[in-house]
Parts: structure tokens; C-alpha cells; sequence
């Protein structure tokens, strides 16, 4: 039993392993060459840092920056301050950083501290958008100080939320008794139904990515659009995929701004959602974000977000990306290795293909079923009791978004002897940018229980409740 034991945790690590992207590590050349997956991510990331103008910033930025040295200051953006210093708590919530406490940098200069840009933005634009005309007042932000120790620093460890389809798949399986005999059934047929109804995109990625064959690119595209509203992982690939674009290659004033401080410039593609898809504004839910990507080039070109826009090598981007990181993060390796045409669609076969994909959809789909308020907490408490478990057996202090270093940064709340202090503070802008002064120290506890799911402030409008218990975090 101990064996057992120790084996299933070692699984467990190294398929967290498998979910985080290690920056310190991040061109590391000495990839198998016939892992094809690693090598083409490896001239990926090696394309991007060294042919984009911003690409840069991948490896070397404020944030990375701040990880080395012995204090780290993170801002916690809330809408409910009174209701906090009440109870003295603050929860995680689930998301894209799992179980992190939501933050963003603070860059600490001369006694002066500024909040990172995509801080900014969440402050003035994305989070009153969310509550609300006249909300603004609502809003304040927690200073939190962080104290490293020597073995939590310099840890470039970011979690990629794309990534975590054989962690939910194999959550499900390890808790499906949770669900009734019926229950199961009809999730698992949802599932094969959603799949079966998208082979077209998912054949055209794997015959692409696989075999060299040559697809159409409106042919393509329209079996994207058309699979978005089937896979819903899809509306989130397409969205990350415009952003990492964006913040590449945008060279307009602001964002050259704001490389010269360490920063990827955020607005560019936080916009996006609410120009483009108004209807997902509100809880910046990306499930249902299919725009075409003429409305994309022409938004892009009328933002004058790149000087000289070339919309031919978008176009290439978008589709070569999403070939690639489809087969990357949804299909298991061995899809490469079978005949497309004979994968049978019942849900035993599939899971030996596309185990991620069927994952992530179970990962959607339990969140319709009418119980899931009263049991999703097993499932979302059961993945950050085990990034936390990960987290802490790899020093991780201060976790973050993974796909890129874009400002979307955690806190373990689970670390072990956490040395930190909570702050309220002042606002004030200097010179075009946010600014915060602390005020009083507080008595903030930063405890590790997920938040209840009714209380965080992205989730559907049914579960928009501002609450003693709110976090920010942007939900996935």
C-alpha cells in the first residue's frame, strides 16, 4: 500500500510537472528531436523571444526581475475591502491560477510602488465594466509583501491552464462516484457528442500538424468556428492565441512604453472580449468567442495597435498555433501514430486518444449539472489540494499564468511558513500610471480554502454575488 501510494503521488507530481511551464528552462535545446510536441514548442519559443519585437520580454521582464530579490510586493484588487477586514480572510479561487490568490505586480523603486499595466486596466476598466456603472468606488487594492526565502527564489514556474485536460480527466475519474449511474452516462455522452460534431476541425488539425496535409484556410477557419460552439476549450485557444499575437508583435507607442519597463502592455488585447464580443463582456467568458478573423484584422488595424500590420502573417499565426497547440494539449501523443479515419466515438475510445480534450470538457459540462453548486467544491478543492501539494514540493511562493508572463500572478496559499504582510493602500496616478501608498497594516490571514464558487466575482452572471467572501480573479 505504501508503494501504491508513493507511486500514485509521484504520477500526480509529474503530471503537474507536465502542466507548468518552467521559464527559467524556457529554450532549453536539448529536446529529444523525436518528441515532435517539445521540439516544435522549443523552436517556437526560441522564434518568439528572438524574431518578435517583444519576445523579449518572455524571459526577461519586471516580474521575472522581482522573483530574485528577497521582497516581493503583489497587489489583490477587491471590490469587497469592508467584508474582508471583517472576517480578516482571504481565499483563493480557482481559475487559471487553480488555487493562487489572484494578483499583479508591483514594481518597488525608490520607496515608490507602481502597479504593473494590466493592474491598471482591471482597476479603471475591467472591473468596473463587470460590476457595473458606478461601482468604481467599490474598488481597492491590498498590498501584499512577501517575504522569499532563499529556496522560493528565482522560481519561473507558471501554470498553463490549457495544459490541465488529463489533470481534470483524471480527476473525474478518481471522484466520478460523486455523480450517479445516470449522471455519468449523460456526461459522457454530452462529451462524445460535442466531439463527434467537431471532427472535421480536430481531423484538419491532426492531418495538418501530423502528415503535412495541406487544409484551406477558410475551410479550416469556418471548422473553427463551427467547433467553438461544440469544444468550448477552443473559444479560449483562439483568444489566447490573438493575445500572444498582440503582445509580440504590437509596437505602438504604449506598449513600447511599457517594454522599456519589464511589461507586456495589456490593454492591447484585454479589449478584445468586450469590443468584439460584447455579449461575453460581463464575465469575460471565452467559451462562446468566435469572431471572425476578418472583424479581428480589421479591429487590429483600426486600434493602430501595430504600425505596420501583416495581416497575411496573422492569418498564418493564428491557424499554424492553433494546429499546433491542438494537438499539443488535447490529443495524447499517440495521435499522431493511428489512422484518424478509424477512431471510434464512443467514450472508452476517445479517452485513449484524447483524454485532455475530454477532460477539459468534463471540466465545462459539471458546471451545467443542476448539483454541481453543492459538489463542484470536491472537484476544484480536490486540483488545489494537489498544485498546492506540487507547489510546495517545488518551493513555489508565488505561482502565475504560465502561457505567457503577462501580469497574472498567485500566491500559494498552502506554503509552508508564508512570510508576508497585508497593506491597505492609496491610489494616486503619477506621470500616467498607477500608483499605491500603503496605509495600515492589517490582520489579513491568507488561508488555504478555495473560495465558495457563488462568491467570485468572473464567474456566469447566475453566480455574480458580491460577498464577504469575493476575490478577484479572472475565472477559467
Amino acid at each position: 500500500m505504501i508503494m501504491e501510494n508513493m507511486e500514485k503521488l509521484k504520477n500526480d507530481l509529474s503530471k503537474w510537472a507536465e502542466a507548468h511551464v518552467f521559464y527559467d528552462k524556457f529554450t532549453n535545446n536539448s529536446i529529444d528531436p523525436n518528441d515532435k510536441i517539445a521540439a516544435d514548442e522549443n523552436i517556437w519559443r526560441n522564434e518568439a523571444i528572438h524574431n518578435t519585437p517583444n519576445g523579449k520580454l518572455l524571459a526577461d521582464n519586471s516580474f521575472f526581475k522581482s522573483l530574485r530579490k528577497n521582497t516581493v510586493y503583489l497587489a489583490h484588487i477587491t471590490p469587497n475591502l469592508h467584508n474582508i477586514l471583517e472576517q480578516n480572510n482571504l481565499y483563493p479561487s480557482g481559475g487559471c491560477l487553480v488555487g493562487g490568490i489572484y494578483c499583479v505586480p508591483i514594481e518597488e523603486k525608490n520607496g515608490k510602488m507602481r502597479l504593473h499595466n494590466l493592474g491598471e486596466y482591471i482597476l479603471k476598466k475591467e472591473m468596473p465594466r463587470l460590476l457595473g456603472a458606478g461601482t468604481s468606488d467599490l474598488l481597492n487594492v491590498l498590498i501584499v509583501k512577501i517575504n522569499l526565502p532563499n529556496i522560493g527564489k528565482n522560481k519561473l514556474s507558471g501554470i498553463d491552464y490549457l495544459r490541465l485536460g488529463n489533470i481534470h480527466f483524471d480527476i473525474y475519474r478518481r471522484l466520478e462516484y460523486l455523480l450517479s449511474f445516470r449522471e455519468r452516462e449523460s456526461l459522457e455522452k454530452i462529451c462524445t457528442q460535442r466531439i463527434s460534431r467537431s471532427m472535421d476541425y480536430l481531423g484538419f488539425c491532426n492531418k495538418m500538424y501530423c502528415h503535412g496535409q495541406k487544409i484551406d484556410s477558410n475551410k479550416f477557419l469556418k471548422a473553427l468556428y463551427s467547433a467553438i460552439d461544440h469544444l468550448p476549450i477552443l473559444g479560449y485557444f483562439y483568444f489566447e492565441i490573438i493575445s500572444e499575437y498582440i503582445m509580440l508583435f504590437q509596437d505602438n507607442a504604449s506598449s513600447v512604453l511599457y517594454k522599456k519597463m519589464g511589461e507586456f502592455f495589456s490593454p492591447s488585447y484585454k479589449n478584445i472580449v468586450p469590443d468584439l464580443s460584447p455579449q461575453l463582456a460581463q464575465n469575460f467568458s471565452l467559451r462562446q468567442f468566435h469572431p471572425k478573423i476578418e472583424e479581428v484584422i480589421d479591429y487590429l488595424d483600426k486600434n493602430l495597435i501595430f504600425k505596420n500590420f501583416d495581416k497575411g502573417n496573422f492569418i498564418d499565426y493564428v491557424i499554424k498555433r492553433l494546429c499546433f497547440l491542438t494537438n499539443a494539449r488535447l490529443f495524447d501523443n499517440k495521435a499522431c501514430l493511428t489512422d484518424w479515419n478509424k477512431i471510434q466515438c464512443n467514450f472508452d475510445c476517445l479517452a485513449g486518444y484524447m483524454a485532455p480534450l475530454l477532460g477539459h470538457l468534463i471540466h465545462r459540462e459539471l458546471r451545467t449539472f443542476k448539483r454541481y453548486p453543492y459538489f463542484y467544491f470536491y472537484f476544484d478543492q480536490y486540483k488545489a489540494l494537489q498544485i498546492w501539494n506540487y507547489w510546495n514540493h517545488m518551493d513555489i511562493v508565488i505561482p502565475f499564468n504560465g502561457i505567457m508572463p503577462k501580469g497574472e500572478v498567485g500566491i500559494n496559499p498552502a506554503y509552508t511558513n508564508l512570510d508576508y504582510e497585508i497593506f491597505t493602500s492609496r491610489i494616486y496616478d503619477k506621470n500616467g500610471c498607477a500608483y499605491l501608498e500603503p496605509k495600515e497594516r492589517t490582520k489579513i490571514n491568507i488561508v488555504p480554502k478555495l473560495v465558495d464558487l457563488k462568491f467570485t466575482s468572473m464567474r456566469n452572471k447566475d453566480h455574480q454575488i458580491i460577498s464577504q467572501k469575493n476575490n478577484y480573479g479572472r475565472l477559467y
